[in-house]
This record gives structure tokens, C-alpha cells and sequence, in this order.
């Protein structure tokens, strides 16, 4: 089914749904059906499936005549043999069909006499003709031998091996590190995959080949080389290693790290990745004391703690990235924390370089300098948490100053009391209640739906609000024109229209100009004349519910004038809270724009002028 949707270009589930729904444009054509169940999987004949997409004409992929060969890999196919075929291919045999098993073992020993590439893989192979007949599809169907190598690296082959690699944004973030560790070292430079065929498939572009050892590992990245054209080199002038010790345990992890410090030349450069738990947190014990002498080389140039969710196979794990050069020796190391920054992969590989160069003399968006001796001591993180770069604040001077100006202009002005004068009321009442359904029922109350809009119609310069009861479309308005194309069934809001919303906490908010759309799932309720309350009223009432259904809550039926003088004295309440609101959302943003500020070295404190102030106010409260 995945190769189905692979070679239509849709995804999975679409083919399921493609299962179900037969009718295609007035026609009943049925999807195809299995031929087979392996382990659990159904498998289908590729003929009819490629003569149903034609029929049907579904998916987004004209050309998948072509590409269904390439996908329909045999039963149980070893994907290392098919890339050992597809290297024999690359070494000059035409044709693999018609040759027997033992024509292909005859023809790997005629084309790799020396037994660099395949000569004993394919000696004692049990190959089969469909092997062999799907080598020649994929070769036909593919454009070139990198696009076929690339297919078998990306279809249900590499699925089966459970061989999940690393996330794109792990391999992007690395191809920007590597050509900055590569420009840092000069001209001919190879790269060392360290044996992991996805690094080497997509970091080599721009090296001067691939540098590969002479273990079982290099031996199957030499055949992709091959038949990728990447040229292989037996050395360079210098290099760059990749290694990854994902997978490891801790103590194998830093041996391997160990290693390739060792094996650093005068002219080469080192890029590991691994667990940020121990290339970037406070270690103990054997561990720390590990990690200590690999330090004590000097040649750690940056270390960075990487963005969650770039290892495929534990999104949740945090990943480290360690940069070493042998032309680095030093005790102060460039770090960074790039788990929430807001990531350019650009500004990243220039503060990479500027940490290779050791130099001082440029500002860095990321990287903070640190020193390696408490980290040897185990007495430090590596990476420390929320490490950020310093920056020059004094281009923002002007801006904190007048935020904190601003602000003040509000908290700075006196707050006029607020006072009620009550009495007690004389006698006796009775209290009666009427649910919100009862008035509604008695046409008391009208309860109006709002309407579902779409906020990328918003216009700063537009005059009809849209409201909501939980104030999140505060300060949205709607252009008068787009409000009516496309919001024309909408009703208006009346002056003293209740917005109010049931879901989840209940809340509600009196309009006192009308004219506006409510966005749903807020609502309207408008009091008729004659209501036993007044909107305020109604508005506090709702706000003060702790939930149900709107039908149920209940509010006092009052006499008139006792109704009008209750909403006058909620209606001055709600004002003298909204003062309070704007004058405590000022105090926030005079403590942010103080912190900002001082923290920049744009503003500084007259604390004479503070002091003689307290002073002032104390002496007044005495």
C-alpha cells in the first residue's frame, strides 16, 4: 500500500479511502487485490495497479508507468545486494538479465578483478532472475544510476531494513557546519563519512571526494561512491570526519570521540554528534573524567546543544554538536543553546567560523565564549542552558527609553478611589429567580449566534470590530466592504448587546457601541425593554457562573429602578476595572522595559532621584 501511494505521489491513507470509494466519476471500477499477505502485508500486482491508475486516472503522478517498476522490489531482496548489482552496472555490464547467476559472478570478476567493490559479494550470491530483472527496471525506469540509488535508499528496501536515518533537519543543519569546516581549512579537502551512508550521500557535495577506510562499512559506502559518480580518494591534504556515536553507549561514545581527536591531523577537522547529555551537560564520575581528557587536547573550537526533534528514532532526545580542528588549540570554547532559538542555518555556519578562526573581532548571533577549565573539573556544564551570545545593545537605546516613558505616563498618574454609598433597603422582599431559557421564552432575552470567521481577513484600518467573549479578537476589525462579501448573513451587535461564551470557563462582555460581529463560538444575548436587569448585569451574572449549559443559569428578576440603579453602578465598575487593567498592563510593561533596558546598557537608574522620592512617600504615609 506505501509503494502504491509512492508511486501515485498521495499519501498512504488516500489509498485506503481509494479502497473503499470504487466510484470514480459515475464508474464503478474496483480497487485491485492483493495477491499475496507477506507477514502481514498485503502486496498487489504491480500490472494492475498501474492499469487501474491509468483507468481511473487518480493520483498526482503522470508518469507512473515508469516509476512502478523502480518501486516493485522482490520479496526478501537484500538491498545491499541490489546496491552491489547496480555497482556492477556502474562498472560497464549492460544488461543483467540475461545472465545466469554464474555470468554475473563472471562478470564482477572481469570488471573488479582486484576485489575492491563486489567481486565476493557477488561470487557465491543466491541471486534470482526477478533480482536481476528488477536491477534492469530500476536502471530503466530511473534517471541515471544516482537517481536509481537513491530510489532503493528511499522506497520499501530501505523500509524493511527499519533503517530510519537521520531527520532532514539533523542532515541540513550538518551540511551547513561541514562546508563551514571545510572553508576553514582551505582547498582539497575530503570528507570521512565515518561509515554512515546518509551522510556520505548527502554531506560530499563541494569535498574533493570521499575518504573512506578499509572495514566492511567503507567497502559498502565505496559502492554507492561508485554509483553515485562521487570520486574516492586515498588521501587528501586535509579532511573532515563525521561522527556520529548516536546509538552508543557512554563510555563507547566518548572511546569513539576519544579516537577521532586522536587521529585529528595539523590540517583537519572533527564534527561529532551525539547525545547532548554528554557532549553538553555536567558529567560525574568515569564519564566526566573521560570526557576531561579529551577536552585537555585544546582542539574543541564550538559546541552547541541541538533543536529537539532532529533523531528520527527518539524525537524527544537532545542532541549535541562538538566542532574540532587541529588548527585550534585553546582553553575558551565557543558554545551555544539552539533548542529555541530561532535558527539560520547562515548565521549559524559564520559563528561557526568565527569559532574555528579563535577570533574576537566580529559579534557572534549564537555562540558565547566559556571557559574549558571548570568543565575539565566537573564542575560546569559544557553547554550551559540558555547560553546566548552577548549583544550591543545601544541601537535600542532610544526604543527602551521611550517604552519606559510610556509606561510611565500611565502609573505615574493619580488613581481616583472608587465608592459606592449603600443603605439598608427597608422590609422585607421576596427573591426570584428566572433561568436564562424562561426569558428567552418570554421574550425577554433574544440569544443571537455568532459567525465563523476567517481572521486573515483582518484589516488594521478596518472600522467593524469582531468580538469575542474571551477578548482574544481584541482590537481585530474587519474592512466595511470585506465584512459584507463575505460576512453578510452576520448580525450586528446593538449598543448593550451581551457577547458570552458557555465553552469551557464561561465569559462575557457588554458592547457599549454596537456594530461589531461576533466570531463563534461566542454568542449574543440582547435584553429586550422591559428585561429584569440590565446588560451589565447580565454580563457580571455570566461571569461569575462556574459552568453548564447557558439555558440553566438563573439571574434575580429586580423591580425597575432597582434594575436601572444596579447596571449604572456595575456599568461605572466595569470602567474603574479597566483602569485598574491598563495601569497594572503599564507596571508590566515598565518592569520588562526597566529589564530590557538596563540589561542592554541603554538606561540607567537615578536611584538619588528614587530615593528622595521614597522618602517623599514615606514621610507622607507618616
Amino acid at each position: 500500500m506505501q509503494d502504491i501511494a509512492d508511486v501515485a505521489r498521495v499519501s498512504r491513507p488516500a489509498v485506503s479511502m481509494w479502497r473503499r470509494r470504487p466510484n470514480v466519476r459515475g464508474r464503478v471500477i474496483p480497487f485491485p487485490k492483493p495477491v499475496d499477505i507477506v507477514a502481514g502485508i498485503e502486496r498487489f500486482d504491480r500490472d494492475e495497479i498501474v492499469a487501474w491508475l491509468a483507468e481511473t486516472g487518480r493520483g498526482n503522478n503522470p508518469d507512473h508507468a515508469y516509476d512502478a517498476p523502480t518501486l516493485a522490489a522482490p520479496v526478501g531482496a537484500d538491498p545491499e545486494m541490489v546496491v552491489s548489482l547496480l555497482c556492477l552496472r556502474a562498472l560497464g555490464v549492460d544488461e543483467l538479465g540475461p545472465l545466469a547467476p554464474a555470468g554475473v559472478a563472471a562478470a564482477a570478476a572481469e570488471r573488479d578483478p582486484e576485489d575492491a567493490l563486489v567481486r565476493r559479494e557477488l561470487a557465491d550470491a543466491a541471486l534470482d532472475a526477478a533480482t536481476l530483472r528488477y536491477v534492469d527496471d530500476l536502471v530503466e525506469g530511473s534517471y541515471g544510476l544516482p537517481d536509481a540509488l537513491a530510489r532503493v535508499g528511499s522506497g520499501r528496501l530501505r523500509r524493511e531494513t527499519q533503517d530510519l536515518g537521520l531527520a532532514a533537519d539533523l542532515l541540513a543543519m550538518l551540511r551547513a557546519v561541514v562546508e563551514a569546516a571545510r572553508l576553514h581549512l582551505g582547498d582539497d579537502v575530503a570528507l570521512d563519512p565515518g561509515g554512515d551512508v546518509h551522510i556520505a550521500s548527502t554531506l560530499v557535495e563541494g569535498f574533493a571526494g570521499l575518504l573512506l577506510g578499509e572495514d566492511d562499512a567503507a567497502r559498502r559506502l565505496h559502492r554507492r561512491a561508485v554509483v553515485a559518480g562521487v570520486e574516492v580518494v586515498d588521501h587528501a591534504a586535509s579532511s573532515v570526519r563525521v561522527v556520529s556515536v548516536l546509538g552508543l553507549t557512554d563510555l563507547e561514545a566518548l572511546e569513539a570521540v576519544d579516537e577521532a581527536v586522536l587521529e585529528l591531523g595539523p590540517f583537519d577537522a572533527a564534527v561529532v554528534v551525539g547525545s547532548s547529555a554528554l557532549l553538553c551537560d555536567r558529567l560525574a564520575g568515569d564519564l566526566d573524567a573521560q570526557r576531561a581528557q579529551t577536552l585537555r587536547s585544546g582542539n574543541l573550537g564550538f559546541a552547541a546543544r541541538l533543536p529537539r526533534g532532529m533523531r528520527k528514532d527518539a524525537a524527544r532526545q537532545g542532541l549535541g554538536l562538538w566542532v574540532l580542528s587541529g588548527r585550534v588549540h585553546t582553553d575558551r570554547v565557543r558554545v551555544a543553546d539552539l533548542t529555541g532559538a530561532d535558527l539560520d542555518l547562515p548565521d549559524l555556519a559564520s559563528d561557526l567560523s568565527g569559532a574555528l578562526a579563535q577570533t574576537e573581532d566580529r559579534a557572534f548571533r549564537y555562540a558565547l565564549a566559556v571557559d574549558l577549565a571548570p568543565v575539565r573539573a566537573g564542575k560546569a556544564s559544557l553547554v550551559p542552558r540558555g547560553a546566548v551570545a552577548p549583544r550591543l545593545g545601544t541601537a535600542q537605546a532610544r526604543d527602551h527609553l521611550d517604552r519606559v516613558h510610556a509606561a510611565t505616563l500611565t502609573t505615574s498618574a493619580p488613581l481616583t478611589g472608587f465608592d459606592v454609598d449603600v443603605d439598608r433597603a427597608p422590609g422585607s422582599v421576596v427573591l426570584r429567580q428566572r433561568s436564562l431559557a424562561e426569558l428567552c421564552d418570554a421574550g425577554q432575552l433574544k440569544r443571537i449566534r455568532g459567525a465563523r470567521i476567517d481572521l486573515d481577513h483582518a484589516d488594521p484600518d478596518g472600522t467593524v470590530p469582531v468580538l469575542a467573549a474571551d477578548g482574544s479578537t481584541n482590537g481585530v476589525r474587519l474592512d466595511p466592504f470585506d465584512a459584507e462579501r463575505h460576512y453578510s448573513h452576520a448580525v450586528r451587535t446593538e449598543p448593550g448587546d451581551v457577547v458570552f461564551s458557555d465553552k469551557g470557563t464561561p465569559a462575557a462582555a457588554v458592547d457599549e457601541t454596537g456594530g461589531a460581529i461576533v466570531r463563534s463560538p461566542s454568542r449574543i444575548l440582547r435584553p429586550k425593554v422591559g428585561a429584569p436587569f440590565g446588560p451589565y448585569a447580565l454580563a457580571a451574572i455570566i461571569n461569575r457562573q462556574p459552568g453548564g449549559e447557558w439555558e440553566t443559569w438563573t439571574v434575580p428578576v429586580l423591580a425597575a429602578e432597582a434594575a436601572d440603579a444596579l447596571d449604572g453602578t456595575l456599568a461605572s465598575i466595569d470602567g474603574h476595572i479597566d483602569e485598574l487593567r491598563r495601569r497594572l498592563a503599564a507596571a508590566h510593561e515598565l518592569q520588562n522595559a526597566l529589564i530590557d533596558g538596563v540589561a542592554a546598557g541603554t538606561v540607567i537608574l537615578d536611584t538619588d532621584h528614587q530615593s528622595d522620592s521614597t522618602q517623599r512617600i514615606q514621610r507622607r504615609a507618616g
